[in-house]
């Protein structure tokens, strides 16, 4: 789709708003909400402490352990992928996405005027290009003079509701990092229900920690479609604190800053108290 200048808009394309998931917001978040509701204070760019204390827990217990300072908080994953599209894009690269994809990860790149290159992915396992149609891909767009340095995956994918198998995710993430490429793993659908594939959700920040920056949007399986809230982890090496300090950056310019009683029901959510797991679980 595309909005056009009668209706007041520029050429971005877009993808139509995320459904409702049908479910009442559950009583202990809304109580949540409700106990911070008076707060007048406004949260630091990037979520407060203890957001991002409850973010290393939830992360720590999937394998991949954090520090405080490797994490960053913002108004939805939207927010953090233009940032980081900014971050690691913006002077003239181009990015890389499976296809099919979610339809809200190619108009970021849009907006900052970088091309997106579709590549390919097998049938069973959407989200994860297919590593050589990636290196076939990164090789043509270098011969036009391209310069390719971004690929946005997904292991969980949402459009096709599958999850790749840990051998092809190590051969697409060994293609792209052999090819110099960084990696963002949107992961915000990893604990919800996929078609069986006889297959274990393996995030590329485990085979390759040290490219890879995983985003989680909390508006998915944790809290209600209309409450944004996502969180980022970055490599802990050099480059990866240049680039979350550099995303810093980008979001207070932007002043993405999550709302403090969203932010109190994004804590809580990732504390993953029983009525978050049970409700995630039914």
């Amino acid at each position: 789709m595309r909005r056009t200048d009668p209706e007041g808009h520029g050429p971005v394309r877009y993808g139509p708003p995320l459904p409702g998931d049908g479910l009442p917001v559950l009583p202990e978040l809304a109580a949540v909400v409700a106990a911070a509701a008076d707060r007048a204070d406004a949260q630091p760019v990037g979520g407060a402490p203890a957001l991002l204390e409850s973010a290393c827990g939830y992360w720590t217990r999937r394998a991949l352990p954090c520090g405080p300072d490797r994490i960053a908080a913002g108004p939805g994953a939207p927010a953090l992928l233009l940032a980081l599209t900014a971050a690691l894009a913006g002077d003239g690269a181009d990015i890389l996405v499976p296809r099919p994809c979610a339809a809200w990860w190619a108009p970021y790149a849009r907006v900052l005027g970088r091309p997106v290159f579709h590549v390919p992915t097998p049938a069973e396992s959407g989200g994860v290009p297919d590593p050589y149609a990636l290196l076939e891909t990164v090789r043509r767009v270098r011969a036009e003079g391209g310069d390719p340095r971004l690929l946005v995956l997904s292991v969980a994918d949402d459009p096709t509701g599958t999850v790749a198998p840990p051998e092809l995710l190590h051969e697409t993430v060994e293609a792209a990092t052999t090819e110099g490429l960084y990696l963002v793993s949107d992961e915000t659908w990893r604990d919800t229900v996929h078609d069986p594939h006889g297959t274990v959700l393996l995030s590329p920040a485990e085979m390759w920690p040290d490219q890879v920056v995983v985003v989680t949007d909390l508006a998915g399986a944790l809290l209600p479609p209309g409450w944004p809230a996502a969180v980022a982890r970055f490599p802990a090496t050099d480059e990866g604190r240049r680039l979350h300090a550099r995303v810093l950056d980008i979001l207070t310019a932007l002043g993405a800053r999550l709302a403090a009683p969203v932010a109190a029901a994004a804590r809580y959510a990732l504390d993953e108290p029983p009525p978050v797991t049970e409700r995630r679980a039914a």
